[in-house]
């Protein structure tokens, strides 16, 4: 995107220069507004204060050319050549404002405000596309769903800003834990999932060191005190020829609900995922 930007403002300068010199009439510098706002739109304060000073050098080579110039004619020219650059710069300037707010716009569409993950609307199309991609090229897609245990009867006992404060921990846990590739999404209320790129053994180990840096986070109440939580685990490997994604979050859901019915604080690796004989692990049904 970034060389076709600077070809068409490299063409817009020379088409308004070649014009411009080529007439010999200073009248029609006030074209060059047509690349200042190009600059301005495509790099911002940077794109204006060069075309400003290739429009400083044109008016050089210009009056070089045409020496009939006077001087009241230079001055006029320095005066909108200053002009110029000031409003180059400013609409620059505004021109980032609005690119950063466009893109904050953008990030809070797509992630959870409370913990930073994506949320389950970003999740979901980001899944479908997995799928799709996995479908079609093959390799391996393993979906990792989360719970808090007991979260209801945490925030009954410590508040619910304690319970907001666990959440942010455990989206930072996620994200300090997960692999650059790997995606996590606040799936629902203290339900996380994790999608990465590996079979259920990589999905397996994944999830054990998300449940061990969980275990181990503590939420600072405001006595003083240290509370813990522990989460329980599903993992499921999408299987190539299944109708959709479906079946693969229904898997996922089995098998936490699975590490939940055995006492909770478990991975549990759903039975159709296909694992490694050297990997000990709980199948679901």
């Amino acid at each position: 995107m970034t060389p076709r930007r600077v070809i068409a403002l490299t063409l817009a300068l020379l088409v308004v220069s070649t014009l411009v010199l080529a007439t010999g009439l200073l009248y029609l510098w006030p074209l060059f507004i047509f690349p200042l706002l190009l600059a301005a739109v495509c790099f911002f304060e940077l794109g204006s204060l060069l075309v400003a000073a290739w429009v400083g050098g044109f008016f050089v080579a210009f009056f070089a050319l045409h020496k009939g110039a006077d001087p009241a004619t230079t001055r006029q020219a320095i005066v909108g050549l200053a002009a110029f650059s000031l409003a180059g710069l400013l609409f620059g300037r505004l021109q980032r404002e609005q690119h950063a707010l466009r893109g904050l716009l953008a990030t809070s569409s797509l992630t959870d405000r409370l913990t930073g993950l994506y949320n389950y609307g970003t999740f979901i199309d980001y899944l479908h596309n997995e799928v799709t991609k996995a479908e079609r090229y093959g390799g391996p897609v393993t979906l990792i769903m989360f719970d808090l245990d007991h979260f209801k009867r945490f925030n009954d006992r410590y508040g619910h800003e304690a319970g907001n404060d666990l959440l942010r921990l455990v989206g930072s846990t996620l994200q300090a834990v997960m692999r650059e590739a790997d995606m996590a999404a606040r799936y629902g209320g203290e339900e996380f999932a994790l999608l990465i790129r590996g079979d259920a053994y990589d999905g397996y180990g994944l999830a054990e060191r998300v449940r061990r840096a969980i275990e181990t986070t503590a939420v600072g109440l405001r006595n003083g005190e240290r509370a813990y939580v522990t989460a329980s685990a599903g993992v499921a490997t999408y299987v190539a020829g299944s109708a959709d994604e479906t079946l693969l979050i229904e898997q996922a859901d089995a098998a936490l609900y699975e590490s939940k019915r055995r006492g909770r604080n478990l991975v549990t690796v759903h039975a159709a995922s296909e694992l490694p004989e050297r990997l000990d692990v709980t199948l679901s049904a």
